[in-house]
């Protein structure tokens, strides 16, 4: 959901609690230790990371999954 698409008020406003972004606030050591083994294997290695990320995208449309 883009921030022009985040309800402001009414009972949307309300219900929405900010996903994704609201749990890095709530569990920063969590995110940072995924971040310190996520990116060493993203960015490095043979393949740059935009092949690695479009065979991601590539995995996850084949197994029909929302990324």
């Amino acid at each position: 959901m883009s921030a022009e698409e985040v309800p402001t008020s009414g009972p949307a406003a309300n219900a929405w609690d900010g996903g994704a972004l609201n749990m890095m606030e709530e569990l920063p050591d969590l995110f940072e230790r995924f971040f310190a083994f996520f990116r060493p294997g993203h960015t490095e290695g043979v393949a740059p990371a935009r092949i690695k990320e479009i065979a991601r995208i590539k995995i996850a449309a084949m197994n029909e999954c929302d990324t």
